[in-house]
């Protein structure tokens, strides 16, 4: 019994440690689910801990894809990014960023721009 204890102490211990490993994307501009009465001129990522960029594209409605660059090439916990000229619509900013311990951690924001 007290063996048993130890193993899922020390298997708790390990997952909340790799847990606590890797970060999060603490803060964006424009924030997720925002309602924008003008386009940004940039887009700000914030995590917890730097990370490296690696990729980031920008979508409106059902229009492909645009990629966004150049990325940064070193690693850092806040990224600005200039944002190219948007019309009135519903967007959604897709990154990928790979963190020190090689997690790779993908995300999405959604952001609108209200007609003028």
């Amino acid at each position: 019994m007290t063996l048993s204890r130890i193993a899922l102490v020390s298997a708790l211990l390990c997952w909340g440690g790799l847990t606590l490993a890797h970060t999060h994307l603490e803060q964006s501009i424009p924030a997720n689910g925002s309602r924008l009465a003008q386009a940004p001129r940039s887009f700000v990522l914030r995590f917890a801990r730097p990370v490296h960029l690696t990729a980031l594209s920008l979508q409106k409605g059902a229009e492909p894809a645009q990629k966004l660059g150049p990325l940064p090439e070193s690693a850092a916990a806040e990224f600005t990014l200039p944002a190219p000229q948007l019309a009135a619509g519903t967007y959604i900013l897709s990154w990928r960023s790979v963190g020190d311990d090689g997690h790779v951690m993908p995300g999405k924001l959604q952001f609108t721009v209200k007609s003028p």
